[in-house]
């Protein structure tokens, strides 16, 4: 592990890689109203499962 990161290293110097100011960055994401729904959806899921298995239908 030390030795590839050793390797990691050097080679970004090599590439004269400097990170901070000029990168590009991921857009920051957002939640909307269908990711809610959608967390509403697999929780009642999971839970008619988890009823479902206790009652042994």
């Amino acid at each position: 592990a030390f030795r590839r990161a050793n390797d990691l290293a050097m080679a970004m110097e090599a590439r004269c890689y400097r990170g901070g100011e000029g990168r590009t960055k991921m857009k920051p994401l957002a939640y909307r109203g269908a990711d809610a729904a959608a967390y509403v959806f697999l929780a009642l899921y999971f839970a008619s499962c988890i009823v479902l298995r206790i009652l042994g239908m």
